[in-house]
């Protein structure tokens, strides 16, 4: 009985998936429906944003592409140990700026490392067939006039035909959503690791905004009494309140950033150094090992104190134009703190 309906199963299934496309080839030529061409109606107001985007994708995207295949090679090719000295330095001079997404990268490496790993696989795999479609479709001269196509668009008729490019190129949707799926709910799970290992940041910046709160109602009552409309005074301590949380998880985060910069200036340092000296007595540059020697905590501690005064000296964020190279990462240290403060902050 099981094997006749694993067999129904099977067979069961081609079906489902002709009557679908039957479906979508029947929607595509019979007339658009009223939610359609509401959608159709309201595309020209789409394209201040499809502008951004395109400019985004077109001439920011490839950027931080090659960026990305130049930190890959390095990966591959370079020694485990000059690995280990390069994001030693990295700790001890941009700890600080990163120390929520450096907790994730190990809380994700507990917390089931292999499926976040496999997914982050099938993605890099779509990801390589996409740019390829990308490149691919860059070099295009479907009418043999010399210019390539995607020379002769805007920016918003560039962007539909990238983002039309892309699509084709994912032959298989479904395997990319379970691969997005399963990389957010490993994401679940270290948001909750982040919590409790965060869990004293967080209840500082709650009591900073309920300190902050009565103060800040005293000073912005008279001047958001006379500038927000009077139908909309019932809005004004709601707007407070929200001041005074974003300004205590601001001061709460900053306090860590100062606690997390020292502890992995000092982790850095001493993984840089260490690093540095098996490599150099792996390749007979120098006799002793770190175990036989004192040098590598004195180059380590040393590389720590100055990391740490240039952090301190950056206001622990990333100096010009080092900053504006490397804003995505600021963008998801932001988020990630916003995802494990906000709950907290609004309870």
């Amino acid at each position: 009985k099981e094997s006749n309906l694993f067999k129904r199963m099977s067979s069961d299934q081609p079906s489902n998936e002709g009557t679908i496309a039957a479906k979508i080839l029947f929607a595509s030529q019979g007339a658009a429906p009223f939610a359609a061409q509401v959608v159709n109606a309201a595309k020209p107001f789409g394209k201040p944003m499809g502008f951004l985007a395109g400019l985004i994708i077109n001439y920011v995207g490839p950027f931080y592409v090659k960026l990305f295949r130049l930190g890959y090679t390095a990966y591959c090719q370079l020694p485990v140990d000059l690995l280990s000295a390069l994001a030693g330095i990295g700790l001890a001079f941009c700890g600080g700026a990163y120390c929520a997404s450096i907790s994730a990268l190990e809380a994700f490496r507990v917390c089931g490392w292999e499926r976040t790993k496999a997914a982050l696989l099938d993605i890099y795999a779509d990801a390589r067939v996409a740019y390829s479609a990308y490149c691919s479709d860059n070099e295009k001269d479907d009418d043999g006039d010399g210019i390539k196509d995607v020379q002769k668009l805007s920016p918003n008729d560039l962007l539909t035909r990238k983002l039309a490019v892309i699509a084709v190129s994912i032959k298989d949707p479904e395997k990319l959503s379970q691969a997005v799926a399963g990389l957010y709910t490993s994401w679940l799970a270290v948001q909750v690791v982040l919590q409790n290992e965060f869990a004293k940041t967080i209840t500082l910046g709650v009591s900073i905004a309920t300190k902050v709160t009565p103060t800040l109602q005293k000073l912005l009552v008279p001047v958001l009494a006379h500038i927000v409309p009077a139908a909309f005074h019932h809005w004004i301590p709601m707007l407070i309140q929200n001041c005074a949380r974003g300004l205590g998880v601001a001061v709460a985060w900053k306090l860590q950033s100062v606690v997390s910069a020292f502890h992995l200036a000092l982790s850095g340092g001493l993984l840089c150094s260490r690093s540095l000296m098996r490599w150099l007595h792996s390749r007979g540059y120098v006799k002793c090992s770190p175990e036989d020697s004192k040098l590598d905590e004195v180059f380590g501690y040393s590389l720590a104190a100055l990391g740490f005064y240039c952090q301190l000296k950056w206001g622990f964020a990333l100096p010009f134009p080092l900053g504006l190279i490397f804003f995505p990462l600021g963008w998801v240290e932001w988020y990630i703190r916003w995802s494990i403060t906000t709950p907290a902050a609004a309870a």
